[in-house]
Parts: C-alpha cells; sequence; structure tokens
C-alpha cells in the first residue's frame, strides 16, 4: 500500500470548518436553494418521461429539509416523493401488474428512475454552484 500526503489539505479541512461554523444560515441558504432546483430539475424530468400523466406525481414531488448527515458530517438536502404522490415509488421502480381483484397478472411495469437520473444530471451544476459558494464565503476571510 503506498502513501502519499496531500499540502493544504489539512488547511482546506480547517477552512470548511471555519465556515461551517462562521456561516451556518447562508450554508443552509444554499443548500435549500440547491435543493429546489434539484426539485424542479426532477419535475422537468418527470414531465418529459413519464407516458401518462395522470395522479398527483408532480405535486408529490417536494424538497426535505437541510441536515448534516451523521455519517461523515456532510450538509446534506434530498428531494423525495411523499403525500399526495403515494404511488411514485411504483413509477421510480417499476412494478408488478396486479388485477383489480388482486391477482398478479404476469406484466411488469418498467421503473422509470427519474429521482436517480435527475440527481445525475444535477451533479455537475451543483458542484459549480457550490464552488461558487464557496469562493464568495471565503473571500472575506482571507482577507480578515
Amino acid at each position: 500500500m503506498a502513501l502519499f500526503e496531500i499540502d493544504g489539505l489539512d488547511d482546506f479541512v480547517d477552512t470548511v470548518e471555519l465556515v461551517r461554523k462562521s456561516y451556518p444560515k447562508e450554508i443552509k441558504k444554499f443548500m435549500q436553494s440547491e435543493g429546489n432546483k434539484l426539485k424542479k430539475r426532477t419535475i422537468q424530468k418527470a414531465k418529459s418521461v413519464v407516458d401518462k400523466h395522470t395522479g398527483n406525481l408532480f405535486k408529490g414531488i417536494k424538497r426535505g429539509k437541510h441536515y448534516v448527515y451523521s455519517g461523515n458530517g456532510a450538509d446534506s438536502i434530498r428531494v423525495y416523493a411523499g403525500r399526495p404522490a403515494n404511488h411514485a415509488h411504483l413509477i421510480e421502480y417499476g412494478h408488478e401488474m396486479v388485477s383489480h381483484s388482486g391477482e398478479r397478472t404476469g406484466k411488469f411495469v418498467r421503473g422509470y428512475h427519474i429521482f436517480k437520473s435527475a440527481a445525475d444530471d444535477f451533479e455537475g451544476t451543483y458542484e459549480n454552484d457550490s464552488e461558487k459558494f464557496a469562493e464568495k464565503i471565503i473571500k472575506p476571510l482571507d482577507k480578515g
């Protein structure tokens, strides 16, 4: 196993912790705005992919609250489907058809994977926005 060092990594980690402690409200606002962007992109993806526009799928796509992930301490926010779209998991992952009497018909409806593909498409945008946000926050710290 090869060992290597990255110069400045400790300084960067210290800077991130300083920003988190100094600007918690700004981080929360940034994460919420990014969550809103992801929600909007997810709804657009759902409207373009789903063939039938019945039910309340689009109304049920929601942005969650900002939280700090317990696994690695990262700031997180999620977009999910909730009420009134309680059937969204069936559209997302696919499902086996069932008749009105409750018997399986043997047909499988493919899933659209809307949330996964929207999140994958949004990844580049999030990285760019994060870099701009970091520059905006760190610039006043460099002067001080």
